[in-house]
Parts: structure tokens; C-alpha cells; sequence
């Protein structure tokens, strides 16, 4: 649809740009996946929990909106600092949480408008609190849609880089899909020399082969200040916060 993208990345500039506190972020990355695309029917068995298609929130589903928040280069100078715990990540996670929120809705009111259906999952709280799985992956999406590569930190990398968070809609609109990176963003898997973020995880979780998710949550449980909180950035404080490599 003729325009539709440039009323999608407007929204989304607008909100991430013109934020009481925009000192927190840089200029976010959106892009685009098909709905149909073959990897989403993939996603349980390549993910080994799980996830649902988008035509299992939205039946009229035909694109795949996802947008990547970068973080200030002050938050990362901050999460590579000597402190494991850093307040400002614990902040930039509770802000952003409700600046993604508050997009998604402005997102889907405008579409609406224009007869446009569209649906979207929470930034965060929407995972299987035993499990701690998610049935929908909003990192899986920025993959497809070609806005960033999976590291060895199991985070997304993007060209500015993994701190930050990420959101996505469902829309029944078409919106030519954006072509996916060819190589890794992640140094570690383009040379084999970078496992800052397994080195600098306090707990263990995460490995050259393997994350514990249980290992790392039982560790962010007796460290957050609150509910809504998150202390540890570590694994996104390597080489890789600020920047993908090419």
C-alpha cells in the first residue's frame, strides 16, 4: 500500500525522537517480514517452544511490522562500566517498555483509520512464568524481518547494535518484506575471537553452546529492585551494544 511505510516509520521516529526523555535512545530500525514467510511456521521446532503464527493472532495477517529501540551511547557507556548492576539499564527498561506500548497503540489506532486491522503483543510480561517461555517471540520477528541476526549473546544484533528492546505489529496490509543480512552481526561468529558476553555473565547462563534461562532469571529475581525492573546488562555490554559488525 502506496505510502504506508512512510506513515509506519514516521510514528515511530516521532515517538522514539520526540520522547520527554529522548537523551535515552537513537534513531530506531524498523522493518519489514510476510506473514507467510516459511520461517514463521518453522518457529516452534527451530525454537523448541511454542510460538504462534501470525495468523493465529491476526486471520487476515499479511505483514509483520518490528522496530529496534537503540539505546544512548551514554546507557552503554554506563552497562560497560566496572558495575554488573547499573540503574540507568533498570530504568531504560521500565521507559522504553511503555514508550513500545504506547507506539504499538498509536500504530494500530492510525491503521485502523486507513481500514487497516492490526494486532500486537506486549513488549514484555507476556512469557510463561514456569517455563519462561513466550509464544510469540518479538526477536524471532526482527530476525525475519531482516532488522538484525541472532549473537552468541542470544540477543539481536543490529546495526546499532543489541542494547535495546524491540517491538513489533501485525497488520493486514502488504509491505514489501526487507532483505535479511547475508552474514552475522555478531563478531564472535564472523571471526571466533569475541565471547565478551560470556565472560562478563555473573552467573554462568550463558556459554559458547548453551543459555540457562532458569539460571539467569534466578539471578535477575534476587536482583531487581522491582517487578517491572531489570539489573543486569551484561551480555549486552560487549563490543556489540553499539554497533553490528558488518
Amino acid at each position: 500500500m502506496d505510502g504506508l511505510s512512510t506513515i509506519i516509520e514516521t510514528i515511530v521516529q516521532e515517538e522514539v525522537m520526540q520522547h520527554k526523555e529522548s537523551f535515552r535512545y537513537r534513531e530506531a530500525i524498523i522493518g519489514y517480514a510476510s506473514a507467510q514467510d516459511p520461517l514463521y511456521a518453522k518457529l516452534s521446532d527451530i525454537l523448541k517452544t511454542k510460538q504462534l503464527h501470525p495468523n493465529e493472532i491476526l486471520p487476515t495477517a499479511k505483514t509483520v511490522v518490528v522496530y529496534f529501540i537503540p539505546y544512548s551511547l551514554s546507557i552503554i557507556q554506563k552497562i560497560q562500566g566496572k558495575n554488573v548492576i547499573v540503574q540507568e539499564w533498570s530504568d531504560n527498561y521500565t521507559i522504553t517498555n511503555a514508550l513500545l506500548e504506547r507506539i504499538g497503540c498509536r500504530l494500530r489506532a492510525k491503521l485502523q483509520d486507513r481500514g487497516i486491522r492490526a494486532e500486537h503483543e506486549p513488549p514484555t510480561c507476556n512469557f510463561d512464568p514456569i517455563e519462561l517461555t513466550t509464544k510469540w517471540s518479538h526477536k524471532a520477528s526482527a530476525v525475519i524481518a531482516g532488522i538484525g541476526t541472532f549473537g552468541l549473546n542470544h540477543l539481536i544484533i543490529t546495526p546499532s547494535g543489541t542494547a535495546g528492546r524491540l517491538g513489533s505489529i501485525i497488520i493486514d496490509a502488504d509491505i514489501p518484506p526487507t532483505q535479511r543480512p547475508e552474514t552475522s552481526y555478531c563478531l564472535y561468529y564472523k571471526t571466533g575471537k569475541c565471547k565478551v558476553c560470556v565472560e562478563k555473565c555473573p552467573t554462568g547462563a550463558l556459554t559458547e553452546t548453551t543459555f540457562d534461562r532458569f539460571r539467569c532469571n534466578a539471578y535477575l529475581d534476587g536482583k531487581n529492585i522491582h517487578d517491572l525492573q531489570q539489573g543486569c546488562a551484561m551480555c549486552s555490554s560487549g563490543p556489540c551494544a553499539a554497533k553490528g559488525f558488518c
